[in-house]
């Protein structure tokens, strides 16, 4: 099944744009997999299960997901699994990640690709990667969504500047951060690095002001030179 055809069966109410991942988002989740031939995967959040659709497709295999707040989605995620007729690859853990990851630890489960999308708080999303790490194979992947947040932005950036078995693959999309576990991790008991920055605040606060209120000459003039940089 590719991700055209995925996309064309899935329910998703156009009032909510904001929680799925963008199609080329899911391309790129879907395409990535499938390239590398990964078959063991995890994923934090569930939606619509638009994600989850592009990820079991390009498996094949089974996947697990966890998110507890599939009534407020109407159910509209595992019905859309259904119709696609991947829910026999599908295991659910309608319950939050905080009780699902250590579960999954306990049993010595690992997985080679994980996709963490669910609480934007920073806590929560920093105690997600903990887990995903202790649950990720070496060599394995780790997905952060939604790196306009500055939430995931500082996760990101503790990754970058403290987790040195870490290396951070380009995507090509500004909100997607993708991780691969290249190491142990040999930091000692007081290792700390600050990841707290200056440019990353005013990015912030400008990404901001860019997504929020009406367009006017300075936001398409600061567009124009972003293009033009890159």
């Amino acid at each position: 099944m590719t991700p055209k055809e995925i996309n064309s069966k899935l329910v998703i109410p156009s009032s909510d744009s904001a929680s799925p991942v963008k199609t080329e988002e899911a391309a790129f989740i879907y395409n990535f997999i499938k390239e590398r031939e990964l078959k063991k995967t995890l994923e934090v959040g569930f939606a619509y299960a638009k994600s989850a659709s592009h990820i079991i497709a390009a498996t094949e295999s089974a996947h697990i997901a966890c998110d507890p707040f599939q009534d407020h989605y109407q159910n509209l995620g595992l019905e859309n699994i259904k119709t696609l007729g991947l829910d026999g690859l599908l295991d659910f853990r309608n319950d939050f990640s905080h009780n699902v990851l250590p579960e999954l630890l306990k049993q010595e489960k690992l997985f080679e690709f994980i996709f963490i999308d669910g609480d934007h708080k920073f806590d929560g999303e920093l105690i997600d990667f903990y887990y995903a790490d202790l649950l990720l194979e070496e060599n394995g992947f780790v997905l952060l969504h939604d790196t306009w947040m500055r939430s995931t932005a500082l996760v990101s950036a503790f990754i970058k500047t403290n987790r040195k078995n870490y290396k951070e693959i380009p995507t090509g999309l500004r909100n997607l951060a993708l991780y691969q576990k290249v190491g142990k991790d040999e930091r000692d008991g007081m290792h700390f690095k600050e990841f707290y920055t200056l440019k990353s605040i005013l990015s912030h606060y400008g990404i901001l002001y860019m997504s929020s209120g009406e367009t006017n000459w300075l936001k398409r003039t600061l567009m124009k030179i972003k293009d033009w940089i890159k």
